[in-house]
Parts: C-alpha cells; sequence; structure tokens
C-alpha cells in the first residue's frame, strides 16, 4: 500500500478534487494533515470552486431607517424542503452577520454588496458619501480587512457626484457605488496569480462615469468609462449603478431612456455600451430588475427579460442566451408565471445553481393585516422550470437584497 506521506501535494490535490460531493471532501480533509493542508490552500479551493457551484444558503436583506433611526439588516436562511435548509441553519448559528466585529460604531457600517461569500461594507470617511472607508468582510469566522483609501490624485477627477443610495438617515447615503468582482481569469482558468478579491468604485458625476479598481497587485487603478453618446448628462444621472447583473466576469446596467446596456469586463478590466433593443422591442422596461443574467456551464450568457406591464396583468419570463455580445441571441424559453404572481412580482433578486430567485410582495387578501404580510423568495429551475420556496420576511421594508452562496473563501483559510 502506498504510504500517503509519499504523495506530492500535486497528486492529492488531484485525488481530493475527484472526491464525489463537497461534504465528502470536508470529512477527508480532517482525517490527515496532509489532505487539511492541500485542501485549505487557494490554488486548491480556486479549482474546487471553479469545478463546485456554490449552494445557494439565504438571503441577507437590508432594511430602511424607520421614525429618524439607524436601518438594519438580517440573514434570512433557506427554509425546508429547499437542499440547503441545514447547512442555512448551521451558518446562521455559526455566523456573525450583525458584523460586530468590525470597529465601532456598528451603526456607521452599511452593507454594500455580497459576493463569494463576502461582504463588503463602508462608513463615511471625512463627512464624505462617496470616498469612504471600506471593509471586507469574512462573517464565519469574524475577519475583516481595511482597504486603503482612493489617492487624491485619482479622487481629484471626481467632481460632485450624483447620490446612488440613500435613507432616512444620513449615514445611509451614497454617492458612490462599490462591489465586489468575481475571480478567476478569461475563460475560467484558474491560477495563483488570480487577486483574492477585486473592488471596483464607481460615481455618475455631471456628463461623465468615474471608476477605479482595488486588487492587492495593484492597488487602486483607474479604469477609462466608455466613449459613447448613450452616456450623455442626462443618461448618466439616470444609470442607478447598485442595479446592476453580472455573470462570466462582466458587470451590466441599463443606460437610462435607452434600450442599451453599459458593459464592465472585468477580465479586461474594460467598459462598453451594447445594444439590446431587438430584445427588449415593444416592452416597457420600467426598472433595472426586470431584465437579470446567469451563468451556464458552457460559458455561455442567460438573459431574462421580465414582461411585467402586460395588459393581461401576467408575469412572462423571456430566456434568451449567447456566447458573445455580436451574437445573434437566441430565445431558449418562456414562461408564464402564476397568475397571482402578477401583482407580487419585484424582480429576480440573483442566480446561482442553474436556478433564478424571484422577490415576490405579500398576497392581495393579506394586505389589510399587518401581520400577515410578508415577503417570499422563490427559487425557479432554468432547465426543468420548476418553481419551489426558498425563504421568506415578515420585514416589508427591505431595500436591497442579496442572495448568500458559499462561504469566504480565503479570508477564513486559517480556520479550515
Amino acid at each position: 500500500m502506498t504510504d500517503l506521506r509519499a504523495l506530492t501535494d500535486d497528486v492529492l490535490a488531484e485525488i481530493l478534487l475527484r472526491v464525489p460531493s463537497l461534504r465528502d471532501l470536508a470529512r477527508a480533509s480532517v482525517s490527515c494533515s496532509s489532505f487539511r493542508r492541500v485542501a485549505s490552500s487557494p490554488h486548491f479551493l480556486r479549482r474546487l470552486g471553479a469545478q463546485h457551484a456554490p449552494p445557494p444558503l439565504g438571503v441577507f436583506c437590508c432594511y430602511a431607517a424607520r421614525g429618524g433611526g439607524v436601518g438594519g439588516s438580517h440573514f434570512h436562511v433557506a427554509l425546508p424542503p429547499h437542499p440547503s435548509a441545514a447547512l442555512a441553519r448551521a451558518l446562521a448559528s455559526s455566523a456573525d452577520f450583525s458584523f460586530a466585529f468590525l470597529q465601532p460604531p456598528a451603526s456607521d457600517w452599511l452593507v454594500r454588496d455580497c459576493r463569494d461569500g463576502r461582504f463588503l461594507l463602508d462608513r463615511p470617511r471625512d463627512g464624505s458619501t462617496a470616498f469612504t472607508e471600506v471593509a471586507i468582510c469574512d462573517p464565519l469566522f469574524r475577519r475583516y480587512r481595511m482597504l486603503p483609501p482612493i489617492p487624491d490624485d485619482l479622487a481629484a477627477s471626481v467632481v460632485n457626484p450624483y447620490v446612488q443610495r440613500g435613507g432616512d438617515g444620513d449615514l445611509q447615503f451614497r454617492s458612490s457605488e462599490i462591489f465586489l468582482a468575481s475571480r478567476g481569469s478569461v475563460g475560467g482558468s484558474v491560477s495563483e496569480e488570480d487577486p483574492e478579491f477585486i473592488v471596483i468604485w464607481m460615481a455618475c458625476c455631471r456628463g461623465k462615469l468615474v471608476a477605479f479598481f482595488y486588487s492587492e497587485a495593484q492597488q487602486w487603478r483607474a479604469l477609462a468609462p466608455p466613449e459613447h453618446y448613450a452616456l450623455s448628462t442626462r443618461r448618466v444621472m439616470g444609470v442607478r449603478l447598485g442595479q446592476r447583473n453580472h455573470a462570466h466576469g462582466c458587470f451590466y446596467w441599463m443606460v437610462t431612456l435607452t434600450h442599451r446596456w453599459l458593459v464592465l469586463d472585468t477580465h479586461k478590466m474594460e467598459f462598453s455600451i451594447v445594444d439590446i433593443s431587438p430584445v427588449l422591442s415593444g416592452r416597457a422596461m420600467m426598472f433595472s430588475n426586470q431584465i437579470t443574467t446567469l451563468e451556464s456551464s458552457d460559458r455561455r450568457t442567460t438573459v431574462v427579460v421580465s414582461d411585467v406591464f402586460r395588459p393581461d396583468k401576467r408575469c412572462v419570463l423571456y430566456f434568451y442566451t449567447f456566447m458573445h455580445f455580436s451574437d445573434r441571441w437566441q430565445l431558449l424559453n418562456r414562461m408564464i408565471l402564476p397568475e397571482e404572481w402578477g401583482y407580487r412580482f419585484r424582480g429576480i433578486i440573483g442566480a446561482a445553481e442553474g436556478h433564478l430567485f424571484i422577490k415576490l410582495d405579500h398576497p392581495k387578501d393579506n394586505q389589510n393585516d399587518q401581520m400577515e404580510q410578508y415577503v417570499e423568495y422563490f427559487s425557479l429551475d432554468v432547465k426543468t422550470m420548476q418553481l419551489g420556496s426558498f425563504c421568506r420576511t415578515t420585514l416589508l421594508t427591505v431595500t436591497e437584497a442579496y442572495l448568500y452562496c458559499s462561504f469566504p473563501p480565503s479570508l477564513s483559510l486559517p480556520s479550515i
């Protein structure tokens, strides 16, 4: 029998990657120090992440402030019979989703994004709602990293940025948008040189878009915006940077008053404008969350268009796919949602494991009873078109809802 100590880390990694389930891998990784060392290495975890889709565990909701107070947040776990329910309960009992481990006072911090199991939070710096203190957090092991401030020579290009996010309290106003980009390189390959995380900072100023990005290797750097008439002064004002979609390393925003996308390709760190009018023709697009993107395993991008302003009051989802922006989009499917969802539908909050996650307001027969009102989240299997319950909340003043998937891949490595 081969002595495990004689196997190189590369050979052990190939063996562990072939373990059929993540549960079995977790058991194997605690069986000996060699397995644990290999299974906790950044390179192994990146390869593992590319092989196993992260499970959806719940919805993290931010709530508006009431009566001049400060808004709050809460993690709502996936409920049975969803297969992630047990894992979600274990996460909720172990993690600190109040972020009490951050530098006090806790009420100053505002959640700005959630991706790959990490959270991005910020708080005003020297009274500025654009240039803030930024922290990347691991709520499971209560760890965080503070980002350095944006250098003065870059900050000088930002003049009177428009408000991107607001609330009843001054601490909730922001005139910039910050978010996390997925790791990985072109084509989905993984290498040791890939940064652990990338943070994008964006602001809309009069007649221009300003953007910076941060990585540990390159620090803060400027991004050149696209030179395009679609980003005129009037239209830049209406671009809601917080309402973005993501697939295969690209972020998408609807450009107001147009049928165009503002696209950021994080592999190339370049912006572009894409015309999507052919698939939106004849449909009223009032809100950015009427169009959603999700990834497929063959590197194609699926686009879901929600047609909600129909004479019959029904909500219809159209599924398109493309490989490259220049492709003609193919119509894959069309689904009419249940009749009562026509007035309850409030958009799609995210996608994971081939499922869309849909937000619904409380049923009409509960409108006059505040004790019976709630917000529900459903999952939709894109392949089978089967609907299933995911989670719910009785708190109705949700300002932001983030689909929470997986666990922090690198900030928690010392504790794995």
